[in-house]
C-alpha cells in the first residue's frame, strides 16, 4: 500500500534518500526527507523542502513555479487568488507494540502486544507574508492494549492544531503573532516537546509572538495546556494549567563550525500536582533554561542547565536539571558517531526542610522512545553509538546506568507518576537499560523502523519485573 501511494506522489520526482535522523532519545519517527523534481530546459528546478518534526514549520511558498511537477507539488501549492494559496498534508503511522513489565510489573500489564495507528490530515491557507490559518486533525487508536489506556495512547478525531497567524514586517525584522492550538518545540525540546513517540501528539492553547532579525530570534508566549480526552472532539483548554514565558536565541558562525546560545523562561501554575515526598498541592513554578549547542568539524556538544524555583503549597521549590551530550563523528564507512550523554534531575533531599527539591518537567521530551522514566530525581550516564550503513538506513544503540539523585525521593514516570517510592530501597543505583533502534527511508515519503529497550531494576525494587519494550512502525507522510 505504501509503495503504491508513494509511486503516485513521485510520478515525476526522483527519490532522494532521507537525511540521517537524530538518535533514539530525539523521538523523531517522521521521515525527514527531501524530494526534487527533474530539471528540464527553461524550467525552474524544484526546491528541496524537508518534512520537519513540526508540520507547520514547513514552507512551500516557493512552489509557485514548480507546482505542476507532480501530484505532491500540486498538493503542496494550490493557488487560489493572487498570492493566496493552500497546502494539504497528512501522515499515517502504523505501529505494533510488545510491552513486558510495564512500570516494572506494577499495575495493569499488557503482555500479549497491541496495535496502534495514528492518522493526521492538515491544511494550510496563506496570504503570503500577511496571514495564515492552519488546521491539523488527528485520530489515534490502540487495539488490544490491556494496561492503562491514557490520552497519550488514544485520542479519537480531534483538533491537534487550529490557529491563525499574522505577519508584520518591522524594518529588517520579521514579526509573527500566532493564536490558537499549536504544537511547540523550543531548542532541544527539553522544556517543550510535541511528544512524537507517543500515539498522540501534544499541543498547547497559546498566544505566541515571535521575531527574528539577523542572527537573533526570540518570542513571548502565554496560554494554557490542553486537557486531552479519549473521545471525539472533546479535548479542551486546561484552565488549571497556565503558563507564560519568553525565549531568545542567537546563532554564531555557519557550516562545520557553528553554534547557538538560547535562553527560555516559563512561569507555570498548576492547580494540583503530587510528588513522592509531598501530597498534591498547587504548583507555581518558575523555570529558567540556558542552553549552548555547537559543532566544530567532527565534534559536537549540547549542554542545557535548568533552574526551578517558586512555591508548592506552603513549600518553597528549589530544583534543577542538567543535561549534556558530547559526540564525535566520522565521515567514512558506516559514518559511526560516538556520544556520551549525562542527565541529572534533582530530587527532594529532605522531606522536612520546608522545601521541595524534585525537578518538575513541564512538557518534556522522553529520554527513551517509550518514555519509561521521567527526569525527576534521576541521574543517567549513557554512552551512545549511531551507524549509517547507507544513505537510507540509520542504526542507534545505547546503554545507560540509572541512579536516584536523592535516596530520599522516589522514581517517576515521564508523566510524574511515582513508580517506586523512596522507602522501597536505600540504594542510589537502581538499574540499567539498553536500547537499539533502526530507521529505513523506503522512499521520500515512507519510513520503516523499529525500537527495543530492556530495563533491569527488579533487583533493587522488589517485587518487580524487568522491562522489555519492542515496537515496529511504518510512517507515511505527504
Amino acid at each position: 500500500m505504501f509503495d503504491m501511494m508513494a509511486l503516485a506522489l513521485t510520478s515525476a520526482a526522483a527519490p532522494v534518500p532521507a537525511a540521517a535522523p537524530p538518535p533514539p532519545q530525539a523521538q523523531a519517527e517522521a521521515p525527514v526527507v527531501t524530494a526534487t523534481a527533474p530539471e528540464t530546459p527553461n524550467r525552474p528546478k524544484a526546491p528541496k523542502p524537508a518534512f520537519k518534526p513540526i508540520n507547520h514549520d514547513e514552507d512551500y511558498s516557493s512552489f509557485r513555479a514548480v507546482r505542476d511537477e507532480n501530484l505532491w507539488t500540486r498538493l503542496k501549492y494550490i493557488p487560489l487568488a493572487g498570492k493566496t494559496y493552500a497546502t494539504l498534508g497528512g501522515e499515517l503511522r502504523l505501529r505494533p507494540e510488545l510491552r513486558i513489565g510495564e512500570r516494572w510489573g506494577r499495575g495493569p500489564q499488557d503482555d500479549d502486544g497491541n496495535f496502534q495507528q495514528r492518522t493526521r490530515v492538515w491544511g494550510d491557507l496563506q496570504i503570503e507574508g500577511l496571514f495564515r490559518a492552519f488546521v491539523d486533525l488527528e485520530h489515534a487508536t490502540s487495539s488490544g492494549l490491556d494496561s492503562v489506556v491514557a490520552p497519550i495512547e488514544e485520542g479519537r478525531l480531534d483538533f491537534n492544531q487550529a490557529f491563525i497567524e499574522a505577519h508584520v514586517p518591522v524594518g529588517q525584522a520579521k514579526i509573527t503573532a500566532r493564536f490558537g492550538r499549536q504544537e511547540i518545540g523550543i531548542g532541544n525540546q527539553t522544556v517543550f516537546d510535541m511528544r512524537e513517540g507517543a500515539n498522540t501528539r501534544r499541543s498547547l492553547d497559546l498566544l505566541r509572538v515571535m521575531g527574528s532579525t539577523g542572527p537573533w530570534d526570540g518570542g513571548f508566549l502565554t496560554g494554557h495546556a490542553v486537557l486531552e480526552k479519549l473521545g471525539t472532539f472533546d479535548d479542551e483548554t486546561n484552565h488549571d494549567y497556565d503558563l507564560t514565558g519568553f525565549h531568545a536565541g542567537r546563532n554564531f558562525g555557519s557550516g562545520a563550525r557553528s553554534s547557538r546560545a538560547e535562553m527560555l523562561f516559563v512561569a507555570s501554575d498548576r492547580a494540583s500536582v503530587a510528588f513522592d515526598s509531598a501530597a498534591a498541592a498547587r504548583d507555581r513554578r518558575r523555570t529558567l533554561s540556558l542552553r549552548y549547542a555547537g559543532k566544530a568539524n567532527a565534534w559536537s556538544v549540547d549542554v542545557e542547565a535548568i533552574r526551578q524555583w517558586g512555591s508548592f503549597g506552603n513549600l518553597d521549590i528549589d530544583a534543577y536539571y542538567v543535561t549534556g551530550t558530547v559526540a564525535h563523528g566520522w565521515a567514512s564507512g558506516w559514518k559511526p558517531k560516538l556520544a556520551l550523554r549525562v542527565d541529572v534531575g534533582s530530587g527532594d533531599r529532605n522531606p522536612n526542610d520546608g522545601k521541595l527539591g524534585t525537578y518538575g518537567p513541564l512538557f518534556p521530551k522522553p529520554l527513551t522512545y517509550n518514555g519509561d522514566l521521567g527526569p525527576h530525581n534521576l541521574t543517567i550516564f549513557q554512552p551512545m553509538l549511531t551507524l549509517q550503513p547507507n544513505a537510507r538506513l540509520t542504526l542507534d544503540f545505547s546503554a545507560a546506568g540509572l541512579w536516584r539523585t536523592s535516596i530520599h525521593d522516589g522514581v517517576y514516570s515521564l508523566g510524574g507518576q511515582v513508580l517506586r517510592s523512596a522507602d522501597e530501597s536505600d540504594s542510589r543505583f537502581f538499574g540499567k537499560r539498553a536500547t537499539a533502534a533502526g530507521r529505513y527511508a523506503l522512499n521520500p515519503f515512507t519510513t520503516l523502523g523499529f525500537y527495543t529497550i530492556y530495563g533491569d531494576v527488579s533487583e533493587k525494587f522488589k517485587p518487580g519485573r524487568d522491562l522489555f519494550y519492542a515496537a515496529a512502525y511504518a510512517t507515511f507522510r505527504f
